[in-house]
């Protein structure tokens, strides 16, 4: 896990970063409104066409009833220049209403219209199941969709692939799980046992961390281009005649 402001890695929760001395207090002076609780898609910019939340109903269905412990939040923002990206996922993760028990679990996409930057940041159960150049790609995909303002096709998109990814992180985990748990040779002949090798625990074992806490590594996705300047080119080129 790494502190959203000075970016120093972080061996253990912490709530302030030993560091730069970042925390959740002085992060909030830096966004001192309201968070919005969180949802599937948190749009005030209005970027996204009208009825796209009901066009995802399906992907979302299918993410959740695959990983029912799991849940995903779209927003999108235009952030003032100086405002970091990395900040305020940090601040919207841990300010938004109603989601105590489920921070954890969670997995939030910001993009920033205003740098044209994707950010993914996880709750800390999650941490174990994300191998971070998967999911960068991930991000990089979906990044591409919206240079071509294909919003549903890449939000469908993103869905799919963290649907598979997390499935696939379980099943390994899983399976290292059940070869760790299996009598052992040493066993069987008496022998001394060499210590078993821990296993990331399922979600209803970990522990939910305190409100406050760092989120595990935020992991980012750059636009070819800030996604306002993209949408500029594309109506200037589609009127050229």
């Amino acid at each position: 896990m790494f502190c959203p402001h000075c970016r120093g890695e972080l061996e253990n929760v912490a709530e302030t970063c030993r560091g730069c001395g970042f925390n959740l207090n002085e992060c909030q002076k830096s966004f001192p409104f309201v968070a919005p609780p969180l949802a599937l898609i948190i749009d005030p910019s209005q970027l996204l066409p009208a009825g796209i939340e009901k066009d995802l109903h399906k992907p979302y269905r299918k993410f959740r009833k695959c990983t029912p412990q799991v849940d995903i939040c779209f927003c999108f923002v235009r952030l003032q220049a100086e405002s970091p990206l990395e900040e305020f996922a940090f601040w919207l993760h841990n300010m938004a209403p109603g989601a105590d028990h489920a921070r954890a679990w969670q997995l939030l996409v910001v993009g920033d219209l205003t740098s044209g930057r994707l950010t993914l940041t996880s709750g800390y159960a999650l941490e174990p199941f994300l191998k971070q150049e998967l999911w960068e790609a991930a991000l990089q995909e979906l990044a591409a969709y919206f240079s071509d303002e294909q919003w549903k096709e890449g939000l469908h998109g993103f869905l799919t692939d963290a649907r598979n990814l997390l499935t696939a992180a379980w099943q390994v985990a899983e399976g290292c799980r059940q070869r760790n748990h299996r009598p052992s040779p040493a066993r069987s002949q008496g022998l001394p046992e060499e210590q078993e090798l821990e296993h990331p625990k399922r979600p209803e074992e970990t522990e939910t961390p305190r409100s406050g806490a760092f989120p595990s590594d935020t992991r980012q996705g750059y636009l070819p281009a800030s996604l306002q300047r993209e949408r500029e080119s594309y109506r200037k080129e589609s009127a050229t005649p």
